[in-house]
């Protein structure tokens, strides 16, 4: 490097060195940093205990509010959860498998039942008629309406219990209408006959 070479950068240094500086803070005093120092302290604000305390209490309140509420969603949760799925899965499991089942019943065992079905009938119908001869009309009826209740076309336990309201009506003078309105379906069903006119006959004394 020539000598006017290094002359040139020595004055371009020394115009560098005279630039002022730009920083931030460069024309501020001691004093004006002591101020700002002190204008924006943070400053903490002294509570008393009873205040504190109550502050505490507060925030314990919501938060123990808080859990009993989250608690009371997930027990309502559970206990609509679980029941759903149990009975989806019940559904899906257990019904399938039963849609097709159909049980073989035995001509013997049909016969069995029928036979049972019948000696039970016969039962309540003797049952039924005897309460009948003995006066004893409430009982009668409840006999000859259990037949009913498995074979409501029996035309036995229908006369019993017609007969049953009749009797009734002509001793203690109640449900005439019930029984004149049974008296004329078990005719329009089976028939006159000697039986029924005889219960007619009760009812227009009634009457």
């Amino acid at each position: 490097m020539s000598f006017g070479g290094t002359v040139f950068a020595m004055i371009q240094s020394l115009r560098a060195n005279a630039r002022p500086k730009h920083h931030a803070f460069q024309s501020w005093e001691k004093s004006d940093r002591l101020i700002f120092k002190n204008k924006y302290k943070l400053v903490s604000k002294q509570v008393s205990p009873e205040k504190l305390k109550q502050v505490k209490a507060k925030f314990k309140k919501e938060i123990e509010k808080e859990q009993k509420r989250s608690l009371r969603i997930t027990i309502a949760t559970i206990v609509i959860f679980i029941p759903l799925v149990s009975f989806a899965i019940f559904q899906f499991f257990f019904n399938n498998s039963q849609k097709n089942y159909n049980p073989y019943i035995s001509q013997k065992d049909k016969q069995i039942t029928t036979e049972i079905n019948t000696d039970q009938i016969n039962y309540l119908l003797n049952s039924g008629y005897d309460w009948l001869n003995q006066k004893h009309y409430k009982n009668a009826k409840f006999q000859f309406n259990r037949v009913l209740e498995s074979n409501p076309k029996n035309k036995a336990a229908l006369f019993g219990l017609t007969a049953s309201y009749v009797y009734e009506c002509q001793t203690d003078k109640t449900n005439y209408y019930k029984a004149t309105k049974m008296l004329e379906d078990y005719i329009s069903k089976f028939g006159s006959d000697a039986s029924t006119d005889t219960l007619n006959a009760i009812l227009k004394n009634v009457n």
